[in-house]
């Protein structure tokens, strides 16, 4: 009588187990939290335009606004939307340029991609303790600014490694918040646009000045 060998089983205990349990999802951005995150990387608010106003008056830092987007926000997106569709490898503008240019400018791009992103980082902190300064002015004494500057960054880097979506959270409610000052003013504008005609948006010269007095 011949023998037959019993069936192979369908897999060991660790397959099984492995083929039972749930397929890990991978954290994603949605909708929101990818448009605040976008916003944050972009600009981050309207802060740092005083000067743009002081300048060109409101006319003018109003008609800068809206032709930035136009000039050079838009040939940029629409740049960057065709090389992402065309090219679409991780790495961005360092994939780009190395692929079209070789290696070594494709090492160029890294590494002025990367000092670029040093020193607009830096801008952050500094723009936050400045404003906060004149609200507090006790925080420009004795380097105490310093310190609130390191504060920030060292609260912006435990929000990135704790995972991206304590990033998109973060981001959705911190966008919420630098938004609403400039929501308000909007809606209040039209009530006290007879105040613009008494503002000054050019320096005033003292007559000290003029006769070159000290």
């Amino acid at each position: 009588m011949a023998v037959t060998n019993p069936p192979p089983l369908a897999g060991s205990a660790s397959e099984v187990a492995t083929s039972s349990s749930p397929p890990k999802k991978s954290a994603k951005l949605t909708l929101w939290p990818l448009v605040a995150a976008t916003f944050f990387m972009v600009s981050g608010g309207t802060y740092g335009i005083e000067d743009v106003v002081h300048g060109a008056g409101y006319g003018g830092a109003i008609l800068i606004l809206l032709l930035t987007p136009i000039l050079w926000s838009l040939p940029t997106t629409c740049m960057i939307g065709e090389l992402a569709a065309a090219l679409p490898a991780e790495g961005g503008f360092y994939a780009w340029v190395r692929r079209a240019m070789g290696d070594f400018w494709g090492f160029q791009e890294a590494w002025l991609s990367l000092v670029a992103s040093v020193f607009d980082m830096a801008i952050h902190p500094t723009l936050f303790v400045l404003y906060l300064s004149r609200l507090f002015p006790w925080l420009g004494a004795n380097n105490r600014g310093i310190f609130v500057g390191l504060a920030v960054v060292v609260v912006c880097s435990a929000l990135n490694i704790l995972g991206i979506r304590m990033v998109a959270t973060t981001s959705v409610w911190l966008f919420l918040l630098l938004s609403a000052p400039f929501v308000a003013i909007v809606l209040l504008a039209p009530f006290r646009y007879g105040a613009l005609a008494n503002a000054i948006t050019t320096p005033t010269t003292s007559h000290v000045d003029i006769v070159g007095g000290c």
